[in-house]
């Protein structure tokens, strides 16, 4: 797996819409990715930049939405 660097996605908010797209393709694939994959996305979407910067509770929150399109 290739190194992940430690910077903040950003994205213009006309892009919004694509990035919830790649977000949902995402969560659908979710079990069929190798767990050194998952783990990469989770530690992926701790950096990236969104108007709710502060969102308690992230992991979990990430984790019930996958468990929740999976249940």
């Amino acid at each position: 797996m290739a190194y992940v660097e430690e910077k903040q996605f950003k994205y213009p908010a006309e892009e919004e819409c694509l990035v919830r797209r790649l977000g949902s393709a995402v969560i659908a694939a979710w079990p069929h990715l190798p767990r050194e994959v998952q783990e990469t996305i989770f530690a992926e979407a701790k950096t990236v930049w969104d108007r709710e910067h502060f969102v308690s509770k992230l992991p979990s929150k990430l984790d019930a939405i996958i468990r929740r399109r999976h249940a």
